[in-house]
């Protein structure tokens, strides 16, 4: 592809939950750890994925079902990704307390913070990560809540870039490009081109299934492994 990844692609199966689908909410992938995560709703295909993310030299961590006697539940499309720190989104149906103290665990060497939620979606619905210092977000009023919320207890300072369309807030960062939703009337992304490869996809149909699109896809870097001489 463009953008210079390989893709696994899951086929699909016969009586599995929609939830299945979603692969970004079934890990978090982070400098060669790769943590197991607990929905709400938990798909029929993690310990599909564990296994593949074994095979691809990530050391697989298990997210335990409960934390000092509360039920954990823990979404990837609540963890967001910095490059240098995570924010994991606090909410209602979603994410707890006790899964952002698993993430805080499992990635001590980063400075992980719990951001409270109002609404039904998860943190990656409203900000996503465009490029070093760069988020998207929507134009909603949740939205700027959260992003006022993030500047008081962020290590860094980051820049944002505000879409007019809330449907076109989620994108992927890969490699050196921006992977966005063309089917969208939006134009804010063009600011971009000068410092990233912008790529537009449709994702019309996919998003009656669920949102954001990036919850559809599990980003993950390639591990270099060095193999014994004997």
């Amino acid at each position: 592809l463009q953008a210079g990844v390989d893709i696994i692609e899951l086929s699909p199966e016969e009586g599995c939950l929609q939830q299945s689908l979603f692969t970004g909410d079934a890990a978090i992938c982070i400098n060669g750890t790769a943590l197991i995560t607990r929905p709400s709703k938990r798909g029929c295909r993690f310990s599909e994925i564990s296994s593949l993310l074994g095979q691809l030299s990530w050391q697989v961590v298990e997210t335990p079902a409960s934390e000092h006697g509360k039920d954990v539940v823990l979404e990837g499309s609540d963890v967001l990704y910095t490059g240098r720190e995570i924010f994991v989104g606090v909410r209602k149906n979603g994410t707890n307390m006790e899964g952002a103290l698993v993430v805080g665990r499992t990635f001590s060497d980063l400075a992980v913070i719990p951001i409270s939620l109002a609404g039904s979606q998860p943190l990656r619905h409203y900000i996503s990560f465009v490029s070093n210092d760069v988020l998207s977000v929507c134009n909603c009023k949740e939205a700027k809540l959260i992003v006022q919320r993030m500047e008081r207890e962020a290590t860094f300072r980051y820049k944002t870039l505000t879409v007019e369309h809330d449907e076109a807030g989620n994108c992927l960062s890969v490699n050196d490009s921006v992977i966005y939703r063309q089917d969208v009337p939006e134009t804010k992304f063009q600011v971009l081109q000068e410092r990233v490869q912008l790529m537009g996809i449709i994702a019309s149909e996919l998003s009656k299934i669920g949102k954001p699109i990036s919850r559809f896809i599990l980003l993950t870097a390639k591990i270099n492994t060095l193999k014994s001489l004997w």
